[in-house]
């Protein structure tokens, strides 16, 4: 027997490229899509698939934290697998504890994908290892005073990191540095990872705190 699944994305191109890759298999049947956290609870009720692959930033007033606590309630039967982009503590902790059994980012391999959405159909847990580190860090209660940051961070990130502190904005930032804000915003979200912070607020502190950047006398 199939498991049956449906995509939740607000982009229609992410939903497209997955849907052609599970079509290729023939364990995995896509029975619907929706591209909001509305239309997700609407296309379960219809559907009620074995998983629901989400992602969380949607349009509308349901996101998807809170369409995956709505469906894990409505039905209980249906796993959620988290797929974003995002894998800071605000969207990670929020989603498992909405009832997300898997917590991936859209660089996921294929076969990863469709391994985890069979495991997810067994009530199986799979989390990105970026995610599983950052909730054991958690549990572990280890700070960001445990990390080194000139072994951590690339020279690009330090770049990001002193502009930060800086006070620039991702704009000034990405034309100093000729990058998108795109890919300022994918360095921030590194660089916060990896030094266990929340924000840029957060980062810039520990910017001057720790001698990555200095006042000029």
């Amino acid at each position: 027997m199939p498991v049956n699944i449906i995509l939740v994305d607000d982009h229609k191109i992410v939903r497209q490229g997955v849907r052609a890759y599970l079509q290729t298999l023939e364990d995995i049947h896509v029975v619907a899509e929706a591209d909001s956290g509305a239309a997700a609870i609407a296309v379960c009720a219809e559907h009620q698939p074995h998983v629901v692959l989400m992602d969380l930033e949607m349009p509308g007033e349901l996101d998807g934290i809170t369409a995956t606590r709505q469906i894990r309630k409505l039905y209980p039967a249906t796993q959620v697998i988290v797929v974003t982009s995002h894998h800071q503590d605000e969207y990670i902790f929020p989603a498992v504890r909405a009832g997300a059994i898997s917590y991936l980012l859209k660089d996921v391999e294929p076969d990863e994908l469709a391994a985890a959405i069979r495991k997810a159909a067994k009530g199986e847990a799979v989390l990105d290892s970026r995610v599983a580190s950052r909730i054991v860090f958690e549990l572990q209660g280890i700070r960001k005073d445990d990390v080194n940051p000139f072994t951590e961070l690339s020279e690009r990130e330090f770049d990001v990191l002193r502009l930060i502190a800086a006070g620039q904005s991702n704009a000034e930032i990405a034309a100093a540095l000729v990058i998108s804000e795109n890919t300022v915003k994918s360095h921030i979200s590194n660089l916060l990872q990896k030094l266990h912070l929340n924000d840029r607020t957060q980062a810039a502190v520990y910017a001057w705190q720790e001698g990555i950047v200095r006042r000029k006398n």
